[in-house]
């Protein structure tokens, strides 16, 4: 092996991670020699060259300028030449391995309070803003980090998220970077009541009305208006799906009421599908669906229509997750990790404030109460009204059933032993009912729990690196 350092050309590979490029000659020789006489002021980076293996990039930009990485677009393509005839048609793998750096004290306390698109240029990557609107009038945010003629894949929060959730570890652990550096063009959707995602075309909607709506209204009516944009603007006929936790929920609604959809999109992935919930192991959620009083008394203790950062029922159960020598953590006071759990052994405590300054993201207590009412009964079902409005709603005195047959396409599940929301049981039951369901995946760590597929610090390892295998091996 050899050490080559290349010149800028060179450098935009760095953000074309894992393209093959045709050559039919020696393509760096082509390169190097554009860039030899400006070798001297240019960033430089390391690379290895192996037989086996192709180009091996293993150091990082070096800029004499500027500490921040720069934005390069540099759409995929084939590059050739053909004017070298002479040699058989070859490919070269290029397979990025970029060293990131690790976050310093002001990494943290900026990417805090960034938004997504913000991390996204702090990065060094292009990212571009996109709306939709749907049929009962919200607006909904979409963010793309685009790569014009690539595969489209679509990622999909879960429950009190938002985009910043693919994003807001960095581009060595961040999902969206990672398939981004892979070659595929990247959306993520902001649903609604979000805070990228709170417009509504009705300036004078009445907060309980606005508020109004389940995983159910996500399914039916931010999704598929969602997955036709992109399908537009890209001019691709189908798309690729990752959803976590309720991003799952939606994808399985919106292909058992509109199932013409599930043949817009190649795979779907579910990180912690959440979807039966009868061995649920939340003590927020147990103790919702046992909640007996008037509906008003629960939107006391939620907060109101939408669920409140300070919400009564954090005080109430954060004991469950937080043990005496963790109490005063600001984990703790996060209603997201005490609906669904923690995992303190695997989470970067000194990440503590990017997570909670991206946690809380907005959702309607509504949304909640339905994951509430799934518990101790093998249902996945539409939004339980009470006999007398199911009857009127629904024409049965019990809400119907989500048929999970209609789902045709590829589906692959990840899930951790330890997660409150997914357990093994309720996933395998899920499995059972899908009709193409190509593998169920449990993750190998004993104590992987709900948002470790989000925030782990070997979330990388553990989960994302056979995500993006089934990504590319199921184009």
């Amino acid at each position: 092996m050899r050490i080559v350092y290349c010149n800028a050309l060179f450098a935009l590979l760095l953000l074309q991670a894992s393209v093959i490029i045709e050559a039919r000659d020696c393509v760096l020789c082509n390169i190097l020699q554009h860039g030899k006489e400006r070798l001297a002021n240019i960033p430089r980076i390391s690379a290895n060259l192996s037989i086996n293996g192709g180009l091996h990039i293993s150091g990082g930009l070096e800029s004499q300028s500027s500490n921040q990485p720069q934005a390069i677009q540099f759409p995929a393509r084939e590059i050739q030449y053909p004017s070298l005839q002479r040699s058989a048609q070859r490919s070269l793998q290029v397979e990025a391995k970029i060293e990131i750096r690790h976050f310093t004290e002001a990494d943290i306390e900026i990417d805090a309070k960034l938004k997504t698109v913000e991390l996204i240029k702090k990065y060094g990557f292009p990212v571009e803003t996109h709306f939709v609107t749907t049929e009962d009038g919200y607006k909904l945010c979409l963010h793309r980090m685009p790569r014009p003629g690539a595969q489209p894949i679509l990622l999909v929060h879960g429950l009190m998220s938002s985009s910043a959730a693919w994003v807001m570890l960095g581009p060595s652990n961040g999902l969206a970077y990672i398939l981004y550096l892979q070659g595929y063009d990247v959306w993520m959707l902001n649903t609604r009541g979000n805070i990228y995602s709170r417009e509504h075309t009705n300036k004078f909607i009445s907060m309980m009305d606005y508020w109004d709506f389940s995983f159910h209204d996500i399914g039916v009516k931010d999704l598929p208006p969602s997955i036709d944009l992109i399908l537009e603007r890209t001019n691709y006929q189908q798309i690729q799906y990752i959803g976590h936790s309720q991003g799952s929920t939606v994808f399985f609604v919106m292909c058992s009421e509109l199932p013409s959809y599930s043949s817009k999109v190649i795979i779907m992935q579910a990180l912690s599908p959440s979807v039966f919930m009868k061995d649920t192991r939340s003590p927020v959620l147990k103790f919702m669906g046992f909640f007996r009083g008037p509906l008003t008394m629960l939107l006391v203790r939620l907060g109101g229509y939408a669920v409140s950062i300070t919400t009564k029922l954090i005080q109430q159960f954060r004991h469950h997750i937080c043990p005496a020598n963790k109490i005063t953590s600001q984990i703790c006071g996060v209603f997201d990790f005490v609906l669904c759990g923690f995992n303190w052994f695997g989470f970067n405590m000194t990440l503590t404030p990017i997570i909670v300054g991206h946690s809380s993201q907005g959702s309607s207590t509504k949304q909640i109460h339905h994951y509430a009412q799934l518990q101790k009964k093998l249902n996945f079902r539409r939004y339980d009204l009470g006999p007398t409005r199911n009857l009127i709603r629904y024409k049965s005195l019990s809400p119907p059933s989500y048929n999970l047959s209609q789902t045709q396409c590829k589906v692959v599940l990840h899930h951790g032993e330890d997660d409150w929301l997914s357990s093994g049981s309720d996933v395998a039951n899920l499995q059972e009912r899908l009709p193409n369901c190509i593998e169920s995946r449990k993750v190998e760590l004993k104590f992987f729990t709900h948002f470790d597929f989000i925030i782990s610090k070997d979330v990388r390892p553990l989960v994302y690196d056979r995500v993006v295998n089934l990504a590319v091996t199921n184009k």
